[in-house]
């Protein structure tokens, strides 16, 4: 496998480019265009953003209807990086939807947003080794 494409609906190409650079992702002008747009994750891993109206034609069906039962989780390797990516993201719009997780408090710590288009995204870090099952 080469890369990752993570293809997600949004409301505007404008006001999502000016989030997620306030997040330090670079758009990559390549995969952009008037009504599509593109933010580097890393290296290998790149988020899809496109227009509802675009993203239909990508699915088939109302983006309304099939974007309500996803999270797209990024893991970091520590608390504070966890804690900047956070406060970047609630300071450009973002909302806070942290929930308390007791049962893996003790190895990983982590924080959730809801981006401007409605999206979950969860950030963790590994604080210790995860338990054996």
């Amino acid at each position: 496998m080469k890369n990752t494409y993570i293809n997600l609906p949004i409301r505007n190409v404008a006001d999502t480019d000016t989030f997620f650079a306030s997040l330090g992702m670079v758009k990559n002008e390549q995969f952009s265009s008037e009504d599509t747009t593109n933010a580097k994750i890393n290296e290998n891993t790149f988020v899809m953003l496109l227009e509802d109206k675009r993203f239909a034609t990508f699915v088939g069906g109302n983006p309304e209807a099939i974007n309500n039962n996803l999270t797209i989780a990024l893991q970091f390797d520590s608390k504070s990086e966890v804690d900047a990516f956070f406060e970047k993201a609630t300071t450009s719009g973002a909302v806070d939807v942290t929930k308390d997780s007791p049962e893996s408090e003790a190895f990983m710590y982590g924080k959730a947003f809801r981006d401007i288009n409605g999206h979950i995204w969860e950030l963790f870090a590994f604080i210790a080794e995860m338990p054996k099952v």
